[in-house]
């Protein structure tokens, strides 16, 4: 998550004899040259990754079987990152650690990690994931079975070199497709690229490492080329490829990686440029702008010009490459801008063509449409994900104030999405022709407010909230439906007393609570409209039986933790809010608590009700003393290297923050999956908001929980060590409305 101040260089300016394209920011009048239909897009009721862990910088991934994965780091403070996979199509997550099985005393905590993650797959499901550690080195972690058992390893720890922004990128083409790459070795083949904070070149560079297990690396760039002979320089330390921070992409033909980022020209304005590391047959990769002799600096007259005479850097905060199925390649990036000039923060992408041997790009389109009225008007963190022939969605995040995102105007923010459909030819290359657009915003409610502070590790200076991090990002799943993971951080949370007078001068209001939206119907990406469930409001959702495991994904079901059922319903007078939750038994508390080694079993349903998180909930202990109560999440705030926030959300018990409530637990004489036993909490509306008939109750989702202490009197220090409760099952979500 920490990112340091960007590297001041002092560049020789590029020939601009190759310069291909003149790109001058858009006025703020002029809107997006297609229609900003929605096409009929619409998404799902958002889904809640994890009701107890926030964090910023959420990344997504599916892999080849539909399964969901979500990651992201909990900061440089606590030296750890989370990893989930869900058991259900992105609806609810479990914990997926790389050290031992988590568990209800343990928690997650595996260090080393706690920065930047990122996941990637390849044929068979097999998962990658990387994470960084202290802005040192990374550990890297695998899973053959979607996180039951794990593997991990670090790299590049002692070196020296530092890391940062570390990207995975696996080539593993189909058997008997068409091929082109030099590589002869095994596959799959995976890269890990990361910022190589103490080499040459803007940033410092790339460092590329290559492995054919996704634990052991070795360095994958040949660094210097003389004639036909090649010199592998894994240390990388008198040459680094240029690119660094931009999010890579890899062909499955030739094996060839791409990275954009933006390079500064000498009359202040900026150049996107891509760099092309093209493999041998060990895998190593010589890159475009590789030094002509040994020992050499970079040759970066040799990089492909994207976009040029930029008004700023490309790179807020990181461009993004992504390649269709046709083996188009799409960029995206947002343009920086000063204070004085907000406006021109605007997100474009463009293509090129494989034919072109993605050397001729198309005129950069405006995705965004920089409108006040639309809510549209400053946009920072794009991200891209190409799909079908000519297809791609872009994301990013835009506030309805003509401001500048880091400071507090009072401000809205929402995820808005752009489906980019680019013109091709019969053989599905990009012709050059403008795309067709269709620009949806994706939030049901704005996301954040005020502040997103773009300074990096500066923020911890400043009272500019830095608590969405620095990306999110967006997927597919196999229908071709975007799949967008985003930080929900409306709630407005702050630990109470952790801020001196609440001035929020190094605590910052806000957790992050990682949210899952879903495509539901209009055109995919593939071509193909995709379908799911509406955001329309209903009473209840059911959730499958046998998905309650411990240890979590791969261990046996736990009956007395099997959510399959979970309603809500408020009186005629508006006066009482009946929560209802469906367990397959809850017969045997005692043995339940065993099997978990957990003392308390909680069973939680929450939601959020305009800017506030509510809850509702059942406290069972081994010796069947159950309590009842509900009223407002708290959450627990720790430190990182940019300002302290929000990292755990807690549902209060009576005496500790919540509301003791009436209710009843109920059992048949034999529970079971078809019969099981039912939670019912009476809770009194005025201790959760006060809704009425009209009110919406948004993301309402229960949860199975098994804890060692009481969750409203979890400190700091249990907090920092992970000891928190651990979910073992989820039944997520619904969007409620009381219909009279």
């Amino acid at each position: 998550m920490p990112k340091p101040s960007r590297v001041a260089v002092a560049l020789v300016a590029l020939s601009c004899a190759s310069v291909l394209l003149q790109v001058q920011s858009a006025p703020l009048s002029t809107a997006p040259s297609a229609a900003a239909a929605t096409g009929g897009i619409a998404f799902e009721t958002p889904s809640i990754a994890d009701p107890i862990h926030t964090f910023g910088e959420p990344d997504i991934g599916v892999d080849p079987q539909g399964r969901v994965f979500v990651s992201g780091p909990t900061g440089t403070g606590t030296q750890r990152s989370v990893w989930f996979g869900s058991v259900d199509g992105g609806h609810s997550f479990r914990t997926i650690s790389p050290g031992p099985p988590p568990s209800a005393l343990a928690g997650t905590e595996a260090p080393p990690g706690g920065g930047d993650t990122d996941l990637n797959f390849d044929r068979s499901g097999k998962q990658y994931f990387i994470d960084l550690y202290a802005l040192t080195c990374d550990r890297v972690a695998t899973t053959a079975d979607g996180g039951a058992t794990t593997a991990q390893n670090v790299l590049g720890c002692g070196t020296g070199f530092g890391s940062d922004r570390p990207w995975l990128a696996v080539y593993d083409p189909a058997p008997g497709a068409p091929q082109q790459s030099a590589y002869s070795g095994p596959t799959p083949l995976v890269y890990a690229a990361y910022n190589n904070l103490v080499g040459p070149g803007p940033d410092g560079g790339t460092q590329w490492n290559k492995s054919l297990d996704g634990l052991n690396y070795t360095g994958a760039t040949n660094a210097d080329q003389t004639g036909t002979t090649l010199v592998t320089d894994a240390s990388e330390t008198t040459y680094s490829p240029f690119g660094a921070d931009g999010y890579p992409a890899i062909d499955q033909v030739t094996g060839k990686v791409f990275q954009a980022s933006g390079f500064p020209n000498d009359d202040g304005t900026y150049n996107l440029m891509l760099n092309i590391g093209t493999p041998d047959a060990a895998g190593n990769l010589t890159f475009l702008d590789a030094p002509a002799l040994p020992g050499g600096g970079p040759d970066y007259s040799k990089l492909i010009h994207v976009a040029d005479n930029l008004p700023d850097s490309p790179d807020v905060l990181f461009t993004v490459a992504s390649m269709d199925t046709a083996r188009n390649l799409f960029v995206a990036w947002a343009v920086d801008a000063g204070s004085g000039n907000p406006g021109q923060r605007q997100v474009f992408v463009s293509a090129a063509s494989a034919a072109s041997g993605w050397s001729v790009w198309t005129p950069p389109a405006r995705v965004s449409d920089g409108s006040t009225a639309t809510g549209d008007a400053v946009n920072i963190f794009p991200w891209i994900k190409a799909g079908g022939v000519g297809r791609a969605d872009v994301v990013w995040y835009g506030s309805d104030k003509n401001v500048d995102p880091s400071g507090n105007s009072g401000q809205t923010w929402n995820v808005f999405m752009s489906q980019v459909v680019f013109p091709t030819d019969a053989s599905g290359g990009i012709t050059g022709a403008a795309p067709a657009k269709a620009l949806v915003k994706v939030t049901p409610h704005p996301m954040h407010y005020d502040s997103i502070c773009l300074a990096g590790t500066g923020c911890i200076a400043s009272q500019g909230n830095r608590n969405l991090a620095d990306f999110f990002e967006i997927n597919i799943d196999r229908s071709g439906a975007a799949e967008i993971v985003y930080d929900d951080t409306s709630n407005g949370l702050i630990q109470p007393g952790f801020a001196p007078d609440n001035l929020q001068l190094v605590d910052h209001a806000g957790a992050g609570v990682v949210t899952i939206a879903r495509q539901s119907s209009g055109p995919g990406l593939y071509g193909r409209a995709v379908s799911g469930p509406s955001r329309a409001p209903v009473s209840g959702l059911s959730d499958p039986t046998g998905d309650a495991r411990y240890p979590v994904i791969g261990g046996a079901n736990m009956p007395g933790m099997d959510i399959v059922g979970s309603q809500l319903s408020l009186s005629g007078d508006a006066r009482t809010l009946t929560v209802t939750t469906k367990v397959v038994d809850l017969s045997a508390p005692a043995l339940t608590s065993a099997e978990l080694a957990a003392p308390l079993l909680h069973y939680v349903t929450r939601w959020q009700l305009g800017n506030t998180l509510y809850y509702a909930a059942m406290q069972n202990m081994a010796a069947n003393q159950s309590t009842f109560y509900a009223g407002k999440t708290q959450s627990i705030d720790l430190c990182s290297v940019s300002a302290c926030f929000p990292h755990v959300l807690t549902y209060p018990e009576p005496g500790l923050g919540g509301t003791q409530e009436a209710g009843t637990v109920q059992c048949p004489a034999t529970p079971s999956a078809k019969n099981p036993c039912t939670i019912t909490v009476k809770v009194n509306a005025a201790d959760v908001g006060s809704p009425s008939a009209r009110s919406l109750l948004e993301e309402v989702g229960s949860y199975a929980l098994a804890t060692s202490h009481p969750e409203g009197a979890t400190t700091n220090a249990q907090a920092q060590a992970d000891n928190v409760p651990l979910e073992i099952d989820g039944a997520c979500c619904f969007n409620f409305q009381q219909k009279h």
